[in-house]
């Protein structure tokens, strides 16, 4: 019940607690009066202090009633800031800030509360009424009276809060090759170690990729801090704690027919398969690589990663195995042209995309790294604006314009940079750094 009315009723909660703290500290204001008054120093009650204009204005005539009085409200106004700024307020505005406003507030408090009180005093002397209960009636009365411009005062100018940033980021969905991959084909401790931060401070980490399922470095796939990768450029979803969530391969027929077209052309072929890269293996040599002219960076991943077989085609006629995605290397840019005019004319049902310079990736249509980003965000009831997309290539076109906020690599090319919102450090730096910069401390 106490719940609900201070969810409900919050403004008044707190105008109650000021309240409370009000009785509370006017408690030890009156009550420490009261002892220095008549025992620390009844021997001065009665010793007049000099002339003076302030004190002769607020009608204080004894030295024991002056310092009863400094003390008691001293303690009195220390105590109520220290309770309002925890309790009331919960305050975190810079404590040298409010102090010297309500320090402001308290001398004009004491100023008033001291001439209502001489007042008061002077009506009670010349009417022989001064003894505890009415030191105490009056005390109280006039400590109370200055509330009336107090607690607006310390509600909406003293004791504020600061205003919270808003983390529009919760989700970071990485690129992987030339995005948190470095060039030495490596995940650096450094991303690593933010990542982990990261997710520690509850940001959730998607893997966005070319790659599929089983060519994802090790240290991601079984790292805690990575919730989800979406894989072979949008074909499949895992979850770390459902596994699949999607896997949705290329029709049999069109998987032979795509295949026979690129044999057509001098191609380097791999097949994406049950979450493996799969090439010939007559061709799964250095001397190959470099004919099919395959980024020297990648070579390292392609010999940790791809599996080679005796028939390629042997993936392609086997009703179990089911093809993910295409990823092939042209030995000439005429070809790759060529061919893909040939794929977009022949196969309406598919989607072709590009990560390096001389390949092609072709997927099923609606496999595309960004129309998964977005299946995947209706799947978990996840705003895309809170995403953060991170890409180097043209396979990430697609996640930029999903309505995420794009943040493209320094090394990234032009065609992504014209379409990010920001274009920050480059793979070789630490990506996961500048992230865990930009979404949890600043």
């Amino acid at each position: 019940m106490t719940e609900q009315f201070v969810k409900k009723h919050a403004e008044l909660w707190k105008f109650i607690k000021f309240n409370i703290t009000v009785l509370v500290t006017s408690a030890i204001d009156i009550l420490s009066y009261l002892v220095l008054l008549y025992f620390v120093f009844k021997s001065c009650n009665g010793v007049e202090l000099g002339d003076n204009a302030l004190l002769s204005l607020l009608g204080i005539r004894y030295k024991g009633y002056l310092y009863s009085y400094l003390i008691s409200t001293a303690l009195g106004y220390i105590s109520a800031y220290l309770i309002n700024r925890r309790v009331t307020f919960h305050s975190d505005v810079n404590p040298l800030y409010s102090s010297v406003l309500y320090i402001m507030l308290a001398v004009f408090n004491i100023l008033v509360s001291s001439y209502i009180g001489s007042v008061f005093g002077t009506y009670m002397s010349i009417h022989n009424m001064s003894n505890p209960i009415t030191e105490i009636i009056s005390k109280f009365v006039i400590i109370n009276i200055p509330t009336l411009w107090t607690y607006p005062l310390e509600r909406y100018v003293i004791q504020i809060n600061k205003p919270k940033k808003k983390k529009v980021i919760r989700y970071i969905a990485s690129d992987l090759d030339g995005t948190l991959i470095s060039s030495d084909n490596e995940v650096s401790e450094e991303n690593l170690n933010a990542i982990d931060r990261m997710h520690n401070a509850g940001v959730r980490f998607i893997v966005l990729t070319g790659r599929t399922l089983y060519e994802v470095p090790l240290e991601l796939r079984h790292n805690d801090s990575i919730d989800y990768i979406i894989y072979s450029n949008g074909v499949g979803i895992w979850d770390r704690k459902r596994g699949l969530l999607k896997n949705n391969f290329i029709d049999d027929e069109k998987a032979k027919k795509v295949f026979e077209i690129l044999n057509e052309y001098e191609t380097f072929t791999e097949i994406y398969s049950g979450g493996r890269p799969y090439v010939d293996a007559s061709k799964f040599d250095l001397e190959h690589f470099l004919y099919y002219k395959i980024d020297k960076g990648f070579i390292p991943e392609m010999n940790k990663s791809r599996v080679g077989i005796p028939n390629l085609r042997k993936i392609i006629d086997d009703s179990n195995d089911k093809v993910e995605m295409f990823d092939v290397f042209f030995r000439y840019e005429k070809e790759r042209q060529e061919c893909l005019k040939r794929l977009k004319n022949d196969f309406d049902d598919l989607f072709v995309t590009s990560s390096m310079s001389n390949n092609l990736e072709i997927v099923r249509a609606g496999n595309s790294k960004g129309n998964t980003l977005i299946e995947f965000c209706n799947k978990m009831g996840i705003d895309i604006k809170s995403v953060t997309v991170l890409g180097d290539s043209r396979n990430d076109i697609s996640a930029f314009e999903t309505g995420a906020k794009g943040y493209a690599v320094a090394n990234a090319c032009d065609e992504l940079k014209n379409l990010a919102d920001k274009v920050i450090c480059s793979n070789d730096e630490n990506v996961m750094r500048f992230m865990e910069r930009e979404t949890v401390y600043e």
